[in-house]
């Protein structure tokens, strides 16, 4: 595991201090990712973990405590320019990029329970739109192509709801699972528009689930990992996902059809929520390593497993990239 050295700068969050990848190696497309500042007051680790698994209450009925005042922002890793999502509001959840990069999903609580409102965040303008469809059941991508989104909703079988699973909004205007989708989560587009990897959960909690992919002209979905939280590198190329298979959560990488599988982390401590750059040379993600109460975001080299931590303080979770 690299050293850690502790930086002097306490306001910066971008780690300024000796590093093993030089800041200007690290790739200019900005990370969104959520973050609760310090003014707010540390929440525990529990509660922001609580918050970044994007439970849709405004308080924990059985703790009866406050969700954590996380909000979205954004860094720049090559320059550690940090800079806040303007109204993106407390409980707002960053989803994913568009493959441009210039527009940002975000799913807000508030509305119908159990449910996200989708918007997307223009970041040369600032300006909010509401999406079609606007409401997701968890997680929802972007798409260009015939699949323009994807989400969560409630499948409908001759008129009634079967349960819930994976959805997809076309480029004529419909929406309709996709094979195998129900009881799907945390879905995500390729650069291809027509593909899509999502998650079927095993039945007991703490085991990997089953990671598929699936098009619209599949008659069924293909099984190509065991995990969870799969992400696509906006080329396409690449999905990071998360694996317990070493009996924690360790983030690991494979090509986009499944081969080449390959470990990014080996720490004793949980990874999560892991987001390939752009072009896949980088995964970031979340981690609670280190001994402390604090979630904090890393990024590891591809190509030779070279390791930088780019927080530095407060609660961080939930990069996308």
């Amino acid at each position: 595991m690299w050293a850690r050295v502790a930086c002097l700068a306490a306001a910066l969050l971008f780690a300024a201090c000796s590093r093993p990848i030089p800041q200007a190696e690290l790739p200019s497309e900005p990370v969104a990712f959520m973050r609760q500042e310090p003014r707010q007051g540390i929440a525990s680790l529990d509660d922001f973990m609580d918050a970044v698994e994007m439970r849709n209450d405004e308080r924990d009925g059985r703790r009866g405590k406050q969700r954590p005042r996380a909000s979205i922002s954004l860094l720049t890793l090559s320059t550690g320019e940090l800079r806040s999502v303007p109204d993106s509001g407390v409980g707002s959840y960053p989803l994913d990029w568009s493959r441009d990069g210039l527009h940002l999903l975000v799913g807000r609580i508030g509305g119908e329970p159990g449910t996200l409102q989708l918007f997307s965040w223009n970041l040369l303008t600032g300006a909010w739109d509401r999406l079609t469809p606007d409401r997701s059941l968890g997680d929802a991508s972007l798409g260009e192509g015939p699949i323009r989104l994807s989400l969560v909703g409630r499948i409908l079988q001759r008129g009634s709801p079967t349960g819930r699973g994976v959805l997809v909004y076309t480029d004529r205007g419909g929406t309709l699972p996709l094979p195998d989708a129900l009881d799907g989560r945390s879905p995500d587009v390729a650069a291809d528009g027509r593909t899509v990897v999502f998650t079927r959960d095993h039945p007991r909690p703490g085991r990997d689930g089953v990671i598929l992919l699936s098009s619209l002209r599949a008659t069924s979905a293909r099984a190509i990992a065991r995990g969870h939280r799969p992400r696509f590198s906006r080329n396409g190329k690449w999905i990071a996902y998360v694996t317990r298979r070493s009996g924690n959560a360790d983030v690991w990488l494979m090509r986009a059809d499944g081969s080449s599988k390959r470990p990014i982390t080996s720490s004793s401590f949980d990874e999560d929520f892991p987001a390939p750059s752009p072009d896949g040379s980088f995964v970031i993600y979340a981690s609670t390593r280190g001994g402390q109460a604090e979630s904090h975001l890393y990024v590891t080299r591809v190509r030779d497993l070279a390791e930088i931590q780019v927080t530095q303080n407060s609660q961080n979770g939930r990069p996308v990239w």
